[in-house]
């Protein structure tokens, strides 16, 4: 398996995961909330707390991203399974998280 032959089969998923810990690490780490919400958006009620449990969250997808990278060449349905699993448990989780800091 060359270099070539990985970047076309995950280089789109290793793109999102660089994406995720960037600015999930953006996140945690300078606590600009207006990063992901927008400028134009209302204040959040608990900025640093939406910022630190939002960055995990990012952080958790993104590493969920570098799982199912390897998972897609093993065996592409359990690579997609995994992705969509997580996705909806990142979605109900920023929900929560969003309900319970956010506008």
């Amino acid at each position: 398996m060359t270099t070539q032959t990985i970047l076309e089969q995950a280089g789109i998923p290793l793109l999102l995961f660089v994406i995720c810990m960037y600015y999930g690490l953006k996140l945690i780490i300078l606590q600009d909330v207006s990063t992901i919400r927008g400028k134009n958006k209302e204040p959040v009620k608990n900025e640093k707390e939406y910022a630190k449990k939002g960055g995990a969250l990012i952080v958790f997808f993104g590493l969920a991203t570098l799982v199912m990278t390897f998972l897609l060449f093993v065996n592409l349905y359990v690579a997609l399974a995994q992705i969509v699993l997580c996705t909806i448990i990142f979605g109900v989780l920023w929900k929560k998280m969003n309900d319970k800091y956010g506008a």
